[in-house]
Formats: C-alpha cells, structure tokens, sequence
C-alpha cells in the first residue's frame, strides 16, 4: 500500500488536473482523503511544495522515457536536439491544459523540478559530446549551465506567446555552442 504522503499527492495530482492549481483546496483534498489539514502540513509545507513534489514524480518518469530514444541516435547533437524538441512538446502540452497566467506560475515551480532531470541529460549529452569530440567545448559543467539558460529562456518566451516557434532557434543556439 502506498504511504500517506504519495496518497495525498496522487489526490492533490487529480484535483490539479481537473480543478487547475488555483481551484484546488487543500481543505477539500483533506475531505475527501478523510484526513486533517495538519496530515497534509505534516508531510508537505504548503501547496507548492505538493505540486513541487508531484512534478518531481512527473520529471523521474519523463527522464526514465526519455532515456531510451536518447540512447537510440547515433550522435550527441541529435539526442540534444531531439531531447530539447521533447521539453517543448512537453510544454505545449502543458500550456494547452492550463491557462497562460497558470502556466507561468506553475512553470517557475515546475522549472525547479524539472531543473534536476534536465540538468542531468543536458550534462550527459554534453560530456559524452566533448569526450567523443563532437564537441569543441572546454568545461562541461558550465556548458551545460549555458545550454539550459538559452532553454529556459526559450522556454519564458513561449510561455508567453505559445504560438512561436522557438524551439529551432533554441536548437540552433545550442548547437552553435556546442560547435
């Protein structure tokens, strides 16, 4: 069985996804799990950190999915610019559930979760460029901090207008980089 604090989340999860962030009670989860607000404040400190917590989840699974495509192409520009066209179809789908202000909001939560996952593909990715000498880079570490500044970027920008397409030129960016 799961333990209380996943079965909070798994609820706030389905109320998130049916209500939206700001219609979702912490007192009507509570209600509905038939449990305090103060169960829910012992393992979590405030609505935040549960969406925080439910995007990590969200974010290990998207790593474990990504990973098998990734290893599948033959070069490390190919998987950066196939990884960086996933985070944007990631987040268009986002932005067509949600509302253009909840999207922002729920995008600085959700960049912080997801930074880690990023991070670390990013990194791979580059690491094993510059070691095969695709990449003509000097300090993979801080490379990488580039590359996830010109996405996030990217990503504020169809955050607000998600009609552009930014994703090519994002790539671009990237890879010119990396070059």
């Amino acid at each position: 069985m799961k333990d209380q604090k996943e079965a909070i989340a798994d609820q706030f999860q389905k109320h998130f996804n049916h209500f939206g962030y700001k219609k979702t009670s912490v007192d009507e989860v509570a209600h509905e799990l038939h449990i305090s607000k103060k169960t829910i404040y012992q393992h979590f400190s405030s609505k935040e950190e549960i969406f925080y917590h439910i995007v990590r989840r969200i974010a290990h699974q998207y790593r474990q999915r990504m990973e098998k495509p990734l290893q599948d192409l033959p070069t490390c520009r190919e998987k950066m610019a196939h990884l960086i066209r996933d985070i944007f179809a990631e987040s268009r789908r986002w932005l067509k559930q949600n509302d253009a202000f909840e999207f922002k909001y729920k995008y600085e939560i959700a960049e912080l979760a997801f930074q880690d996952t990023y991070a670390e593909l990013i990194t791979e990715i580059v690491q094993a460029g510059a070691d095969a000498g695709e990449f003509t880079i000097d300090e993979a570490a801080l490379t990488s901090r580039f590359v996830r500044g010109i996405i996030a970027e990217s990503m504020r920008l169809l955050g607000s207008n998600p009609d552009l397409a930014v994703e090519e030129d994002a790539i671009a960016a990237v890879l010119k980089l990396l070059a």
